[in-house]
C-alpha cells in the first residue's frame, strides 16, 4: 500500500542564482557552480563554472550538500542530476534535499526521471518553456515504505545499469573508429610531408545544397535537418520532419547511400559535421546541408572521419564565419580543404573495418531499445504499484 502526498511534502526545494557577470571577481577557482548543461541524468561530479566566495555572498546561488537532487526548470525541463559533493546552482535549477524519514533518494530520482514527460508538457513560456518551484513541490507523488521505496529503486537502478552499459559499447565503438582512421591514415598534421596532397573538392564528383523548401509534419519525403547529424558522424532519425518534392526536385534534393551530407551551418562548434549515409531509406535534405557525392563510398568514408577528426575539427573552425549565434561554411570553402591522395585501397581498407563497427553498432542500438522499452515498462509498473 502507498499514500499519495507531494514532492513539497518529502523534499526541502530551493534554487539558485548567478552572480553579475560584470565582475569577473565572482567567477573562479571555488565551489562548482551547475548550470543546465552540467546535469546528465546521474552523479553530477563536475561543473564548467565555479564561484568565489564574494560571487556566492553576492548572488541568490546557494551551496547545496553531497546527495541533493537537482531539477531543470528551463529549457530541458526535468534534466536530472545528483550532486556528489558540495555544489551550487543557477536558478535554471531547482534542487530537492529528500526528508530521509519519510523517502529513498534513488527513489525519488526514479521517480522525477519517470515524471519528465508530464513535467516537460506543463512548461510555459515563449522562447524557452519552463516550469516552477511551485510546480514541483505540488506535484504527486505515490509513497510506499521505505522498504518498498528501496526495493524498487534497487530494481530500476539494476535495469539502468544495464542501459548505461549499452551506451558505454557505443562510446567505445565510436573511440574504435576514430583510433581506426589515425592507424590507418597517420596524424593529418603529417601529411604533407609524406603524401601528395589534394583537396575534398577534387574527390567529389557532385556538391549540392540542399532545399530550402518548409518542411512539416507531414508529406512523402523524410528530410535530413542539421540536427539529424549527430558529433559523432551518425544520423539520428528519431526527429524528422517532412516535405513533398515534385518530381524534378527528387534527384536534386535527395541522398542515396554513399552520399555524404555536410552541415554548412550551425554553431561554430558543431558547423561543418558531417555523416555518411549508410541506408536506403528515402531521405530528402534540407538547405543546411550539403550533399557531397564521390565514385565510391570509400572515399565518403574517409573524408567524413578526417572531418570529424581533431585535426579535422581545428580546421573547420578556423574556415567558419560566425554572424549572429551561427557559424557557417559554403560548399566551396568545403571543397578548398586540403586532404591526403591516399591509395583507393587504403582507403577501401578502412571503409571495411568502418562496415565492421557499424554493424557491431546497429547490434548494440537494437539491445539497447529493448533495454529502454524494458526501463519504461518497469518504471510505469514501479509507480502505480504493480512492480
Amino acid at each position: 500500500m502507498s499514500t499519495e502526498v507531494t514532492l513539497g511534502d518529502v523534499a526541502q526545494w530551493g534554487s539558485g542564482g548567478t552572480p553579475k557577470r560584470s565582475i569577473p571577481e565572482y567567477f573562479g577557482d571555488g565551489t562548482p557552480w551547475l548550470s543546465i548543461a552540467d546535469l546528465n541524468d546521474g552523479i553530477v561530479t563536475s561543473a564548467k563554472e565555479s564561484l568565489t566566495a564574494d560571487g556566492i555572498a553576492n548572488s541568490a546561488a546557494k551551496i547545496v550538500p553531497p546527495g541533493t537532487l537537482l531539477v531543470a526548470m528551463y529549457g530541458s525541463i526535468g534534466k536530472l542530476g545528483i550532486a556528489a559533493t558540495e555544489m551550487a546552482t543557477s536558478q535554471a535549477i531547482a534542487f530537492a534535499k529528500p526528508r530521509e524519514d519519510l523517502v529513498d533518494r534513488r527513489y525519488l530520482f526514479h521517480y522525477l526521471l519517470a515524471q519528465r514527460p508530464r513535467l516537460q508538457a506543463l512548461g510555459r513560456g515563449g522562447t524557452q518553456m519552463n516550469i516552477g518551484q511551485a510546480d514541483l513541490k505540488a506535484w504527486p507523488i505515490p509513497l510506499p515504505s521505505l522498504p518498498e521505496q528501496r526495493r524498487i529503486a534497487t530494481i530500476l537502478d539494476h535495469a539502468d545499469t544495464l542501459r548505461t552499459k549499452r551506451r558505454q559499447v557505443l562510446t567505445h565503438l565510436d573511440s574504435l573508429a576514430d583510433a581506426t582512421f589515425l592507424e590507418t591514415f597517420g596524424p593529418p598534421q603529417l601529411w604533407p610531408t609524406h603524401w601528395s596532397m589534394g583537396t575534398i573538392g577534387e574527390l567529389a564528383t557532385n556538391v549540392d545544397y540542399g532545399t530550402s523548401g518548409k518542411a512539416g509534419d507531414t508529406g512523402e519525403w523524410p528530410i535530413l535537418r542539421m540536427g539529424n547529424v549527430t558529433d559523432d558522424g551518425h544520423l539520428d532519425l528519431s526527429d524528422l520532419k517532412y516535405i513533398d518534392l515534385t518530381p524534378a526536385e527528387i534527384p536534386k534534393y535527395t541522398v542515396r547511400r554513399g552520399d555524404m551530407v555536410f552541415n554548412r551551418t550551425n554553431s561554430k562548434e558543431k558547423v561543418g559535421k558531417a555523416a555518411v549515409i549508410r541506408t536506403d531509406e528515402p531521405l530528402a535534405l534540407a538547405g543546411y546541408l550539403v550533399r557531397v557525392r564521390f565514385d565510391d563510398s570509400a572515399s565518403a568514408e574517409f573524408v567524413s572521419a578526417y572531418l570529424r577528426s581533431p585535426h579535422g575539427k581545428a580546421v573547420r573552425k578556423k574556415l567558419a564565419k560566425t554572424a549572429v549565434n551561427q557559424a557557417n561554411i559554403n560548399a566551396t570553402e568545403m571543397q578548398r580543404i586540403a586532404i591526403a591522395q591516399f591509395p583507393a585501397s587504403v582507403r577501401k581498407s578502412f571503409q571495411s573495418i568502418l562496415e565492421s563497427i557499424h554493424y557491431q553498432r546497429i547490434e548494440t542500438e537494437h539491445v539497447l531499445e529493448a533495454d529502454n522499452d524494458l526501463f519504461i515498462s518497469l518504471q510505469s509498473r514501479a509507480f502505480r504499484g504493480a512492480l
